[in-house]
């Protein structure tokens, strides 16, 4: 393209030649025309064409005017005042497009400028946007794991922080299977687990994880935060029967008190990193629902003997007396006395008479199922709930507690003391259809024991 304007512009002066050639020689007045607009093409030549062109060019004009000298058309000065003009317009041209090209430099300098400042400042704001990003996606991730400390907040009891925890840890960090191994102590008292998808807990199984062993290393690596990948560690996989591809534990502590040991299956690194800012949180949440069971068991079991209060007994009484006339069902009550009880105290004191009736409330537990109660009646005496148990197996249940307790010896402060207990059995619905009505019955037959020698079982 940019060779062809150059011959353009010779064209364009050659026919100008010609026309005013024509136009001379069939002269109308305006011959001169054509003539004076030679000068005019130069305008454009700076602007086309490179200086080399547009010197022949030049010479090409002045021969024509030297020939139009010649044939008497134009004299000297014509042709002096032909090429000043020629030559200011090429130096005025030439002055413009310097001017011009200087000011598409210095625009296009500042347009640069002006891009790479705006490329900068867009730059700027893209890291800018990314960083913020990251920041929501952090505050995000912050905010989910504050989302389960308010969660871990009301519960009270440990089932209900384990739903809790679990469920957390299965759906935030995607993780296979969760062990929690507590402690009492320091000394390891029971592990549960779950796997993803389960919805009951696995207690004391080591078909999932070997606790001892989990223990065992904790204790090696002095219960400091640990995670693991399979690959590298393939003997500790098989020795703790981790089934996962990756492992991670952290131990609980309140203080310097050792609470539980975490233990998750199939958790990433990064989310080991995210989970740690959460570890002070769970340990506190796990003591408060310690604590708040102590204080729990402390309002409802006897400090002496470890068994329930009076109060609490006669709430599962009020329950079991609905419960079995509701079902149709009948259930027995023993009313228990520690027999010749004050003259224990009397003879041996009352740090022997207090071990005597703890020794003889653990003999009452060790002898009656899972589902009866035993609980502290007031003083000496105790008594005994056995739900859906008829007179007959009552009185049997009976016999075998007042053998329990008087077949051996208690050994209290080096002192052997001889004791048995007399106790009275009722029966609901037979002997009362309401707790008072039991009680007062399954005591009148304990007064009777007591008048038959004591060491003696009774019915109502």
């Amino acid at each position: 393209m940019f060779r062809i304007k150059p011959i353009i512009v010779f064209g364009l002066n050659f026919a100008l030649m010609l026309f005013s050639w024509i136009m001379h020689n069939f002269p109308r007045g305006d011959e001169y025309l054509a003539l004076f607009m030679i000068p005019l093409i130069f305008i454009i030549v700076p602007f086309i064409c490179e200086l080399p062109v547009t010197g022949a060019l030049v010479a090409v004009n002045l021969v024509f005017f030297i020939f139009y000298a010649i044939i008497g058309i134009l004299d000297a000065v014509d042709i002096i005042v032909f090429m000043v003009v020629i030559g200011a317009i090429i130096g005025g041209c030439h002055i413009m497009k310097s001017l011009y090209t200087s000011f598409v430099m210095y625009y296009r300098f500042d347009i640069l400028a002006r891009q790479r400042g705006y490329n900068d400042i867009v730059g700027e704001l893209e890291e800018i946007n990314r960083l913020g990003r990251k920041e929501e996606n952090e505050l995000s991730r912050i905010s989910r794991l504050y989302e389960i400390t308010k969660k871990l907040a009301p519960a009270l009891k440990f089932k209900e922080l384990l739903d809790i925890l679990f469920d957390f840890l299965e759906e935030s960090f995607m993780s296979k299977t969760t062990h929690l191994l507590t402690f009492n102590n320091g000394s390891f008292v029971r592990g549960i687990s779950k796997t993803s998808g389960d919805e009951k807990y696995s207690e004391n199984k080591d078909t999932l994880l070997v606790y001892d062993k989990v223990v065992e290393y904790a204790r090696e690596t002095d219960f400091n935060p640990f995670f693991a990948e399979r690959e590298t560690n393939e003997d500790l996989f098989k020795r703790l029967n981790i089934g996962a591809d990756t492992f991670m534990m952290v131990a609980l502590f309140v203080g310097d008190k050792l609470s539980a040991v975490l233990a998750i299956e199939g958790i990433s690194k990064t989310a080991y990193s995210r989970f740690s800012i959460l570890i002070p949180q769970i340990a506190l949440e796990l003591r408060k629902v310690e604590l708040y069971e102590q204080v729990q068991k402390l309002s409802i079991v006897d400090g002496l003997t470890e068994v329930y209060l009076r109060r609490y007994l006669m709430d599962r009484l009020e329950e079991e007396v609905d419960r079995a006339s509701r079902l149709g069902l009948k259930f027995s009550i023993g009313m228990v006395d520690v027999d010749n009880f004050k003259e224990c105290n009397d003879l041996h004191g009352h740090l022997v008479g207090d071990t005597v009736l703890k020794k003889i409330s653990e003999r009452l537990k060790c002898s009656v199922r899972e589902v009866d109660m035993v609980a502290r009646y007031g003083g000496e005496e105790f008594c005994i709930v056995l739900p859906e148990t008829t007179k007959k197996l009552a009185l049997t249940v009976a016999e075998r507690l007042r053998n329990a307790v008087g077949v051996n010896e208690i050994d209290a402060f080096g002192k052997k003391i001889k004791t048995t207990v007399s106790i009275g059995i009722s029966t609901f619905p037979k002997d009362g259809e309401d707790v008072n009505s039991l009680i007062e019955k399954a005591d009148a037959a304990l007064y009777r024991a007591k008048h038959k020698g004591k060491n003696v079982v009774c019915g109502a």
